[in-house]
């Protein structure tokens, strides 16, 4: 059995998209709901908290820098001085959408989907963009919502969800011409009752998943078989990130969203950022624009 920890007791509305730096040592999450960004600090335990002028719902970096991805735009953000530059709109998008998730591929594009924010239309859509350029729509048609950006140590399998239909998505993917094709069911949880949310991968090519009102993560081998389990002291886990020196350390977002005081009181760590350590290390991600 695994300890899980909180680790920050940040107590999000809404905590999602963590992201490990290695090069600063930190962690960086968004509460989109809040318009917060969140950093901590493993070495010192300490966690900082910024105002964003969107609200973000997903991060990647970029040398060092920030790339903000929210509401239906993109842009840089400094937390030196909590300056915000935006760079990219998407007027094109449908009326009441709203962007969710992003990764960066193997060939250094960013990857990022799209979503309606009232979760009712079948509307969302992944975007491709290489910098410099404008993005490209892919026709991946989905529920509600593109899901998690990643992609296996293979370089040639792209991991998603789609939560509405409560599956787990493979594609096989072409780093070439960063094309996907072969759409296939990875792993559903259905049975359970969970959504799956958050995903990562490891040097193994196992990919963990966050359940979304399933208290649990579950740990799946490149077949999607079930290989482990970890019990969680929530029920709304969101976001996953592999992190620390070694990259052993899997981080856990979660969400108070839609818990009831009932709820609440039965789990007062809902929001918090928790911790635990794996054997298998993580893959380590790569900044947009660098190839890997």
């Amino acid at each position: 059995m695994l300890d899980v920890n909180c680790v920050a007791p940040t107590g999000c509305l809404l905590g999602q998209e963590p992201v490990w730096s290695a090069s600063e040592g930190f962690l960086w999450w968004v509460d989109r709901e809040r318009a917060k960004l969140h950093r901590f600090n493993p070495k010192t335990g300490n966690t900082r908290r910024y105002d964003l002028p969107v609200h973000a719902s997903a991060i990647v970096l970029q040398k060092g820098r920030l790339v903000m991805i929210g509401d239906l735009e993109i842009g840089y953000f400094d937390p030196e001085t909590e300056a915000y530059d935006r760079f990219l709109l998407l007027p094109e998008e449908p009326v009441g959408n709203r962007t969710q998730y992003a990764g960066v591929a193997p060939d250094g594009s960013l990857w990022f989907g799209t979503m309606d924010k009232a979760e009712t239309r079948p509307q969302g859509s992944y975007y491709r963009l290489v910098q410099g350029d404008r993005p490209d729509r892919l026709a991946i048609p989905f529920m509600v919502a593109a899901g998690p950006v990643v992609f296996a140590p293979d370089r040639n399998t792209f991991y998603t969800c789609d939560p509405a239909e409560q599956e787990i998505l493979a594609f096989d993917y072409n780093a070439e011409t960063g094309a996907l094709t072969n759409r296939r069911l990875f792993a559903s949880t259905f049975e359970g009752g969970s959504y799956p949310a958050g995903l990562a991968i490891d040097r193994e090519g196992h990919v963990w998943n966050a359940e979304w009102a399933g208290s649990r993560l579950v740990r799946y081998s490149p077949e999607g078989a079930i290989t482990a389990t970890v019990d969680l002291p929530i029920s709304r886990p969101t976001g996953l990130a592999f992190g620390g020196a070694d990259l052993k350390t899997l981080f856990v977002t979660s969400a108070r969203l839609g818990l009831t005081d009932q709820n609440l009181d039965r789990q007062p760590m809902a929001g918090c950022l928790f911790a635990l350590e794996v054997q298998t290390p993580g893959l380590p991600l790569n900044d947009w624009g660098e190839t890997g």
